[in-house]
């Protein structure tokens, strides 16, 4: 053991350690990039479902306003109805129509 060279005996135990670190850290950074991009396809996904979402939302609030306004639509046809209904039974003559109604009780024959 006289023939030992230190510096050769330290430089080994540093090239084998530091060796071992450097694929460590490689491994690491493997690791957060995979780790990287798979959040961002998450979030991605996440984003794209929460538009999907909200234009379904909107969609079924628009829908419920166009049912509500055709209700009230068909209501008040019911309603002007009647009370036409109730001005012929009395004698009245309803007016004519404006120019750009039209007359589906009298249509013009063309």
């Amino acid at each position: 053991m006289e023939n030992v060279n230190l510096v050769t005996i330290i430089v080994a135990v540093l090239g084998a350690g530091g060796l071992g670190a450097f694929a460590r850290e490689i491994a690491d950074i493997a690791s957060k990039v995979r780790r990287g991009v798979s959040t961002r396809e998450s979030n991605r996904k996440n984003d794209i479902i929460a538009q999907r979402d909200a234009a379904l939302a909107r969609e079924k609030a628009e829908q419920q306003r166009a049912d509500a306004e055709r209700h009230a639509r068909i209501g008040w046809q019911g309603y002007a109805g009647t009370l036409a209904f109730r001005l012929r039974s009395s004698g009245v003559i309803p007016d004519a129509l404006p120019d750009d109604l039209e007359d589906t009780l009298n249509p013009k024959k063309t």
